[in-house]
């Protein structure tokens, strides 16, 4: 056992980031029933001491275990725990590179929308560019990667098309 998980509360924050790597402050609070105040003490306490380690997610900071994830890991699994990424992402896995109209049909969201989460996952480099003809395409730039991470921790995204995917994709593999 890590150094810090002395505290049951520290076990407990330990044991749910390990199922639910990536969550932010609020969801494990409200998971675990903790107060924010003794949470983030926890938090602040096991990332100093090396447990855990933070990734910073635009106003909130995501969580992981320490030595489980490099940081490359750490950027996809921040964006996979949110909606709209996760379903641009998920509609390349399922079908390849896909054109901006494409995206904004099959994920259902505005313009401007798709383009801050495109360029969001472009800038931590989830998602990579190209052109086809006169338009942008987008691709997933580590596909392998974002795969495993997504059939790693599959049943911590609580979300249908993640499960359809992994069923999917074992599958193909079978």
């Amino acid at each position: 056992m890590p150094e810090g998980l002395e505290l049951e509360s520290r076990r407990r924050i330990y044991d749910f980031l390990t199922a639910n790597p990536g969550v932010h402050l609020r969801k494990i609070g409200q998971v675990l029933g903790m107060s924010t105040g003794m949470l983030s003490y926890h938090l602040g306490y096991l990332e100093r001491n090396g447990v855990l380690k933070s990734e910073e997610d635009g106003h909130r900071k995501r969580y992981f275990i320490a030595r489980a994830f490099v940081e490359a890991q750490r950027r996809i699994l921040a964006v996979l725990r949110q909606d709209v990424p996760r379903k641009i992402v998920l509609e390349l896995l399922f079908f390849g590179e896909r054109t901006f109209g494409e995206l904004q049909t099959s994920v259902g969201v505005s313009k401007s929308t798709l383009s801050y989460h495109l360029q969001k996952l472009m800038h931590r480099e989830v998602l990579l560019r190209g052109r086809r003809e006169r338009e942008s395409v987008f691709s997933i730039k580590d596909l392998e990667e974002v795969r495993k991470l997504l059939l790693a921790n599959r049943s911590s995204f609580q979300d249908d098309a993640v499960d359809r995917f992994a069923d999917l994709w074992t599958k193909i593999r079978t």
